[in-house]
């Protein structure tokens, strides 16, 4: 079926594939700087507590007894001193590592010590510390908007199969709008054209355009009918009244309501059924079959039979509607349960019998198929969960 959707709509979509992929990759770089702050402050505060540590145990054991202990004891790797220099200020009882700049050193860590003399200021080159720190905060700043830029091509492609559900869904809807909207529209054309004739007298007079305006009024009726029996089957069984229903007393009302249009078409209505009783909505299954077997009526020859068949299968029960009419091409086979979808060559009604029965029997946990060749009918199989014997409906 050609898409009917306006260029509106692949524009939103695609809008709002970006706007997801945005928001996703907005997502991905607020965790990923969250982790990165968190790894750096760790890593931060573990070397710093490292250094710490390896100050005080130098502080034990080195010989300051001689040293200005108001002075800056600086000491090497293997916590040798390698010079004092004037104290830096860091604040009274300022406790842990202080990063510290000195013009002859460069970066120094420093840590106030307490010693049998007094504090201490003892402190080492923290340069190899600096640059260590400053590589990991390039590596994880990297990493981060590394993450957050393959995040958003990543999220456009996974917000297309997200929103391909919805994509599917509105097209439908627009096309079926469209398709619902074009059956409306030739009788009112017709009813239209008929009453301008009749006012204008050519060739048309006023009960012969009564008659039409008739006729394409019943038309749009019986659509009318059809687009609210599917508007009520996808609203599902919670719309209606949930029960235990009979199905083979409503195969038989369906049977007998079709007696009549089948007689005048001059098709045999046959049925055949055991008894059933099944959970859901009786005017939805009344529907269903109503749907199925007026098609076939519709589409089979004088003198052709239609069966209608109902079987208990364990906890299934299986509705078959079968009939000899031209059956449908294999093309056409798997969409002709879309609505307004008609086999090739058929005659009269809007394909939307089908369309209905699917969605009832889908609402109450079953499911149609459809099986049908050219020249050798169809049959309609319809089957539904069965209802548990002597407990509630489910």
């Amino acid at each position: 079926m050609t898409s009917l959707a306006p260029q509106l709509h692949s524009r939103l979509l695609r809008r709002s594939r970006w706007g997801v992929a945005a928001l996703g990759a907005l997502v991905v770089l607020a965790v990923l700087a969250t982790m990165s702050a968190g790894a750096f402050v760790t890593v931060k505060d573990r070397m710093r507590a490292h250094m710490g540590a390896r100050l005080r145990r130098v502080a034990e054991r080195i010989a300051v007894g001689g040293s200005d202990p108001r002075s800056l004891v600086v000491v090497d790797e293997r916590g040798r001193v390698v010079a004092e220099v004037p104290p830096p200020h860091l604040g009274a009882g300022t406790p842990g590592v202080r990063i510290v700049t000195d013009p002859r050193f460069g970066a120094l860590a420093v840590i106030r010590v307490p010693t049998v003399r007094g504090d201490r200021l003892v402190g080492a080159s923290a340069q190899e510390q600096l640059r260590a720190l400053s590589e990991i905060l390039r590596v994880l700043v990297a990493l981060t908007l590394t993450g957050a830029l393959v995040a958003f091509p990543v999220g456009y492609a996974l917000a297309g199969l997200a929103l391909r559900p919805l994509d599917e869904a509105l097209r439908e809807r627009t096309e079926f709008v469209a398709l619902a909207s074009h059956q409306l529209r030739t009788p009112l054309s017709v009813i239209r054209t008929s009453a301008e004739l009749a006012r204008a007298g050519r060739g048309l007079t006023a009960g012969e355009a009564l008659e039409t305006i008739l006729a394409q009024t019943h038309r749009m009726e019986e659509l009318a009918a059809r687009l609210s029996a599917l508007a009520r089957a996808e609203t599902g069984p919670g719309g209606g009244q949930r029960q235990l229903v009979d199905l083979d007393t409503v195969v038989a009302r369906v049977a007998a309501d079709l007696e009549p249009a089948a007689r005048l078409q001059g098709v045999s209505l046959v049925t055949e059924a055991d008894r059933v009783a099944v959970p859901g909505d009786p005017s939805q299954m009344a529907d269903m079959l109503t749907a199925v077997a007026e098609n076939a009526v519709r589409f089979s020859p004088p003198g052709a039979t239609v069966v209608l068949a109902l079987r208990r299968q364990g906890s299934r029960a299986t509705v078959e509607v079968s009939d000899r009419g031209p059956g449908i091409a294999p093309e056409d086979l798997p969409h002709v349960t879309a609505p307004f979808v008609q086999g090739r060559g058929t005659r009269g009604g809007y394909g939307l019998g089908l369309a209905i029965a699917r969605a009832v029997a889908e609402r109450h946990g079953g499911r149609l198929s459809v099986i049908s060749a050219p020249g050798e009918g169809t049959t309609v199989r319809i089957t539904l969960p069965v209802a548990r014997s002597g407990g509630p409906p489910a």
